[in-house]
């Protein structure tokens, strides 16, 4: 009986040791984005988003000149972007050294910057997917990081394939026609959206007209080319044991990067995955899913009309999209218009974000103070969901 209790308790100790994370680091979710702290090369610690759909670890030019930090140039066919390619470089989280002989491409993240509305230092994904097992809990806004095979394998155990080094997973989507899709899904933490699909797959089902009333504007990936992207509707998406209902989802009209990909239907997103706690297993090829509070949540679209952005300065908050017959139009919002403030509060004093939110709120009056060439005017909106 001692010798039974004795590897009883030895096996318990075991398997605590199995669940404690190397570090814990806390993770700001600004909007639908994770950033994290971590440092290069013993520097102080830069912003980071991390992205699960990045293959390569990215850092701002600006940053590479202020750590003197040089390379060559290189033409990338996935982004469609020249980079610089510095290489034996070090990664620290938390003081915990990461990766210790990694590939840094340094690019011009300016225009990332300008539509989050904050300044970000680099993008990393992969080349910590690939050495450690890592756990995101959204509820706490932590994220977790173990040596392989010492994670935490709670919820829906949901398996995966690599495609670009991007964990795929198999989905199925039921459109407003009640057409039923089966399909694979990228899962992507740095993608702000729901569910987004593929330009090639939009184009062979005819996504956009079998998804609803839509609305368009355009987006930039880490390269800068410019697309065209769709907001639509969608009757449920599942995957694994999970399914959510009345889903607003994206379309894209990309023709490069991986929203151009023939090999995926689409991308799964932060406003999705927000809504469990994620344990990503690369060796396992296991992704565990566990429901936390963000479940059930609504998730709200554009009641607007407008599209805010940063000017090129980052100095103004300004419209970069009007969208036809929209609330925004109706009252007379321009491109270009600098928004002063909004509900009496300074635009200057809120986080951009934030300010989405406010005009996501549907049935709620908003007033806004604009410039319109130097001349403020004050407009109120009726927030009403562009896809009724």
């Amino acid at each position: 009986m001692k010798t039974l209790l004795t590897l009883l308790f030895s096996v318990i100790i075991l398997a605590g040791q199995a669940q404690k994370p190397i570090t814990t680091i806390p993770f700001e979710l600004y909007g639908d984005h994770i950033i994290i702290k971590a440092s290069v090369d013993d520097s102080r610690p830069l912003d980071f988003i991390f992205d699960s759909g990045s293959g390569f670890t990215v850092i701002d030019e600006d940053i590479s000149r202020e750590l003197g930090l040089s390379g060559k140039k290189i033409q990338m066919n996935e982004p469609a972007a020249v980079l610089e390619l510095i290489k034996h470089n070090k990664l620290d989280i938390n003081h915990f050294p990461m990766e210790k002989n990694i590939k840094i491409y340094s690019t011009d993240l300016d225009h990332l910057e300008i539509s989050m509305g904050r300044n970000i230092d680099g993008i990393v994904g992969y080349d910590l997917l690939h050495h450690h097992t890592v756990r995101l809990n959204y509820e706490d806004q932590t994220m977790d990081i173990y040596d392989h095979g010492k994670g935490p394998k709670n919820g829906d155990a949901i398996p995966f394939v690599l495609n670009t080094s991007i964990p795929v997973i198999k989905g199925s989507v039921v459109l407003n026609n009640n057409e039923a899709h089966t399909a694979n899904f990228y899962v992507i933490t740095g993608a702000g959206t729901t569910l987004d699909f593929n330009s090639p797959y939009a184009k062979k089902y005819d996504v956009i007209h079998k998804t609803g009333k839509h609305y368009s504007y355009p987006v930039k990936g880490i390269s800068k080319e410019e697309n065209l992207h769709y907001e639509g509707h969608v009757l449920s998406a599942s995957f694994g044991k999970q399914t959510i209902e009345d889903l607003p989802i994206g379309i894209s009209t990309a023709r490069s990067g991986i929203q151009a990909s023939e090999n995926v239907a689409g991308i799964l997103g932060n406003q999705v995955l927000s809504m469990y706690n994620i344990t990503f297993d690369i060796p396992g090829k296991m992704l565990y899913f566990e429901k936390n509070s963000n479940y059930g949540k609504k998730l709200a679209v554009n009641c607007s009309g407008i599209d805010l952005q940063l000017s090129p300065d980052k100095e103004k908050l300004l419209v970069h999209q009007v969208f036809e017959d929209s609330p925004a139009d109706e009252a007379g919002i321009k491109l270009n218009d600098e928004l002063v403030s909004i509900n009496n509060t300074p635009a200057a004093e809120l986080a951009l974000p934030d300010i989405k939110e406010m005009l996501r709120q549907e049935g709620q009056t908003v007033k806004l103070v604009l410039k319109d060439n130097g001349q403020e005017k004050l407009v109120s909106i009726k927030l009403k969901s562009l896809l009724e």
